[in-house]
């Protein structure tokens, strides 16, 4: 079996050539109708890998996904978007999800009555 290249080898490989159409081709990148057309392409591939997905149809999953990122590549191009940014929102909701998850974990050793202090031991009235 063939050794897969490194996730960020097959993205910056696939932006790249986004980059050299976009600087290579006659049509604006840019363009409106483009970007619209990109935008619903990528919806329509979307779905079919939900379709693919309920479906267990695993080939056909893989080439959609493949599309997906293809296209997705492309939108981001066309809308002057660089990867970087896309990674740097990535990096942050990940730092976010693990700090959340400390605090969580330091919340669950902490004792009942610091947890949740307005809440009330009694029912009673004073």
């Amino acid at each position: 079996m063939e050794q897969a290249p490194s996730a960020e080898t097959v993205l910056a490989a696939l932006w790249q050539r986004c980059r050299d159409a976009r600087a290579g081709g006659n049509d604006n990148p840019s363009d409106p109708a483009r970007v619209r057309r990109l935008a619903q392409e990528l919806g329509e591939q979307a779905m079919q890998c939900v379709s693919d997905t309920l479906l267990g149809q695993r080939e056909s999953l893989v080439q959609q996904s493949a599309s997906v990122l293809e296209t997705l590549a492309s939108l981001w191009n066309a809308c002057g978007l660089s990867p970087d940014e896309i990674w740097i929102e990535l990096h942050k909701r990940e730092q976010l999800g693990s700090l959340l998850m400390q605090l969580n974990q330091a919340q669950s050793r902490a004792p009942r009555r610091l947890l949740k202090p307005w809440q009330v031991d009694s029912t009673k009235l004073p």
